[in-house]
């Protein structure tokens, strides 16, 4: 498959005629090619933003990238190079999964540490009174001051099935089917879409947040299974703590160690 021709991204009316040329920058394990262009700083996420609206035409998903992506995502490491397709995903229940994931986790964790998660579970926990809010973090430096990445274009006639296509498998992630069943469920429930896409870390913009205590306990117990990047991103402590930053949260900041 090679990349669809740059028209694709204009409707009947000529809209987006400014788009900048795009370049190839890798090649899928399936032979899915995948190009992009520069932009830096609060102009990569309103280039993300048109052409989200734009996708439904194109059929093209736009995600932010660091320079190393690409190495990541064609790399031999990359997981097992299985051929992933969308039946994959389709035959999983992200719910499912992801709660799946957490039985084990109170199953393997000390007895001890089991009772405190299921009281925090149980609303049980307290809560932060200045909880840790994520912007997005990819096309800003620590400072605020901007910085240049890539804005590729993802052939996905659907934002949850961006993992299928990538194929991206490493040992500590999701695998391509477990993630976009994941990121479906998350999409239904919370309208959560991927902006951001890196070796380590990806970011969501979301739509619809939980916005109620139990509500986000569950999330954040889903997001403690999906990912481990609480500590870093949030600094969070508790299950309680981590909820208390995803409530109302319109970004949502992945990371895996």
């Amino acid at each position: 498959m090679t990349i669809l021709d740059r028209e694709v991204l204009f409707d009947q009316h000529g809209r987006m005629r400014d788009l900048p040329p795009t370049r190839p920058l890798f090649v899928t394990p399936s032979g899915i090619e995948v190009a992009g262009f520069q932009a830096e700083g609060d102009a990569a996420l309103q280039w993300w933003e048109r052409l989200r609206l734009a996708h439904p035409e194109s059929g093209l998903w736009p995600l932010l990238m660091d320079d190393e992506t690409p190495e990541y995502l064609t790399e031999s490491y990359n997981g097992s190079r299985k051929n992933w397709s969308p039946a994959d995903a389709r035959a999983l229940d992200g719910a499912a999964v992801l709660t799946g994931w957490g039985e084990r986790y109170l199953d393997t964790s000390s007895p001890g540490y089991a009772v405190t998660l299921r009281d925090e579970l149980a609303g049980k926990g307290v809560w932060p009174e200045e909880p840790a809010r994520c912007g997005f973090g990819l096309a800003n430096d620590g400072n605020g001051q901007p910085t240049e990445v890539t804005v590729a274009l993802v052939p996905a006639i659907a934002s949850w099935l961006v993992p299928v296509t990538l194929e991206y498998d490493d040992f500590w992630t999701p695998d391509p089917a477990e993630h976009a069943a994941i990121m479906r469920y998350w999409h239904g429930r919370y309208g959560a879409e991927p902006v951001v896409w890196t070796g380590t870390t990806l970011e969501y913009a979301v739509s619809r947040p939980p916005a109620t205590r139990p509500d986000a306990l569950a999330l954040a117990w889903e997001y403690r299974q999906y990912n481990d990047g609480e500590y870093d991103y949030y600094r969070a402590d508790t299950l309680t703590d981590l909820a208390a930053s995803l409530l109302d949260a319109p970004v949502w900041r992945m990371w895996w160690d």
